[in-house]
This record gives C-alpha cells, structure tokens and sequence, in this order.
C-alpha cells in the first residue's frame, strides 16, 4: 500500500512539473514567434488643369519581425508594389548586447531624416514632402547601424550608420563605406530637437554632404513638426550640386464618439525644394491642405484621405494642382 501511494505521490509530481513545463515552453515560443505585419495605400488623382485621372496602387507592403531570443532579433519587408516595382526594402539581423544599445547589420533606410524616415502610411499626406521623396530620397542601403538611447535628465536617441553606398539590394565592393549620424533630443516635454549628417559617395554622385535639421512638437491631438535639408555633391562631370528642401506641416485630431469615423484630422504642409548651382529659385513650391477620417482610435491604422494640391512653382513636369483620394491599412 505504501508503495503504491509513493508511486502515484511521484507520478503527480512529474506531471505537475510537466505541465508546467509546457505552459512555459508555449510561453516561449508565443514570445518569440515571428509578428506579421503589413500595409496598402491606394488612391484616386484628379489633375484639375488637363481633367484627367487616375487610380493606382501606391505601395502593398508585407513584412515580419521577431525575436530569436532577447538578445537577437529581425526584420524582414518587401513591396510589392513600389510605383509598381517589386522591391526588397528592411532585411536585417537586430543584436541588443545590453540595455539601450541595439546593433543593426543588414539592409534598411539610412538613419537620415524624419520624413524620410516614416513607413508610406505614417505620411500625413497622400503624397510625400518634397524633402522626402526627392532631396534625401533613394537612401535605403546595406550596412551596418548603431543606435543608443541616453537617459539622461534630457533624453537622447544617437544613431550612427556605415552603409556600401551602393543602394537597395546592392552589395557591391566599395574602399570605403558611407557615415551617418542622427541625433534626437527631447528637453522639453512633448518637444524635440533632431540633427542629421550623411558623408558619402555613390554610383552618381561624388564627395556627398547631407545635412539637416528639425523640430517637432506634438501630443495626443496637436503636431506641429518642421524639416530642413541641404544636399550637395559633384557629378560624373565634375558639375558642383546643391539641393536644399522644407517643409512644415500639422494636423489637429478631433476625437469622436462614433462607431465608424473615431478621428477626424485637418492637414495642412507647405514645402518647397531647389537647387543652387545658378540661383537658389526654387524649383518647386506647393499647399497641401486635407482631412483625415480614422476608423481606429489609433492613427494609421486604417484611413480615408483627401487632399488638395495647390502649386506655386512646378518646374518639374508631374507637379499640378491636383485631388487626391487615399485609403490606407495597417496590419
């Protein structure tokens, strides 16, 4: 009798201990298993000089990201449409040896620029800012990035980045690689202070400098953020370059008590770009005012987009006063 009580006493105890074991095991994996993530924009353009139209499928991107463990994680994403194009964009391998220090290897944006910086539905407008889609556009690259967060009475992010210089996708032999920096200070509450730098040589251009600087102040309802950039580099000529861009924009977020439309965002950005090898004219000068209608609490989950174009200087030739209608969703 005693025999079979011990018996059934260390039974209970293994299966005990077993089931615990699983509960932890299934904890573990849940933690570590790969997030799927993804986002669309698509939209409708009315050019309100020629009266023409159309639809198009602005970006479909699909991604994952994941922890292998705490020290190691990842991030993989492609477009599958890019303007139409097919394109490989984040693929790197994320090691956090201590606390606040994350090391980056692999392909993703340079650490360069706020706007620039924002995934396509994070925009706060259909169409990029001129500072983001041309004066520090193309800088998506492979290397390796460095980022520290100082917690300090003010705190500071610093990023600091060593890139090929060769572009998406493009692992080509180089001499020696391209240098970023970017730094984010907060010393005020809801405020901060951003400085960029990029030294680099690319297929194109050569002896590159970027530089810029930003300002951003928001809360739960209210942004008011700014951004200025200057590029200059030599081409395969030798002809001396120089590119500068702005912008300021805001939006203001009235929360409702709907089932549908939770939020409702007015727009407005004003930004401009040119180019100094003559003159510093601008080259390009437009108002975008909108309205954002949210059917989630948060923002950028799922949104319908108008704006409104207006154009003071259009050199290049798909700049016009136009109307756009935008969908967006975030997964």
């Amino acid at each position: 009798m005693i025999h079979k009580a011990l018996f059934i006493l260390l039974i209970t105890i293994v299966s005990v201990f077993n089931v615990f074991a699983q509960t932890s095991d299934q904890t573990a994996q849940n933690t570590y298993l790969p997030k799927i993530d993804g986002s669309l924009k698509t939209k409708f353009e009315y050019d309100l000089a020629s009266k023409k139209m159309r639809f198009e499928v602005r970006n479909a991107r699909f991604g994952a990201r994941g922890n292998i463990n705490k020290y190691f994680g990842y991030r993989v994403e492609v477009d599958l449409s890019d303007e139409g194009k097919i394109k490989m964009l984040d693929a790197y391998v994320k090691v956090t040896p201590i606390e606040n220090l994350d090391v980056y290897l692999g392909q993703r944006k340079v650490p360069f620029g706020t706007d620039y910086l924002r995934n396509p539905v994070e925009n706060l407008f259909a169409n990029r800012s001129f500072v983001a889609k041309y004066v520090n556009n193309e800088l998506r690259d492979i290397g390796l990035v460095v980022n520290y967060q100082f917690k300090f009475h003010i705190p500071f992010d610093f990023w600091v980045a060593a890139m090929n210089g060769t572009g998406n996708n493009n692992p080509q032999w180089i001499d020696k690689p391209n240098y970023a920096a970017r730094l984010i200070a907060e010393p005020l509450k809801n405020f901060r202070l951003v400085g960029n730098y990029y030294q680099a040589t690319t297929v194109l251009e050569k002896d590159m400098t970027m530089y810029g600087g930003e300002m951003r102040y928001q809360t739960s309802k209210l942004l008011i953020e700014t951004e200025f950039l200057k590029r200059h580099y030599s081409d395969t000529s030798s002809l001396v370059h120089d590119q500068f861009g702005f912008y300021i924009h805001s939006y203001y977020n009235f929360f409702t008590n709907a089932k549908m439309v939770q939020v409702i965002s007015p727009t407005l950005r004003w930004d401009f770009m040119g180019k100094a090898e003559q003159s510093t004219e601008l080259t390009a000068d437009r108002i975008t005012a909108g309205i954002n209608f949210g059917f989630e609490p948060k923002q950028f989950k799922a949104e319908i987009r108008l704006n409104y174009e207006k154009y003071f200087k259009k050199a290049l030739p798909d700049h016009f006063d136009k109307f756009t209608v935008e969908f967006i969703a975030k997964f």
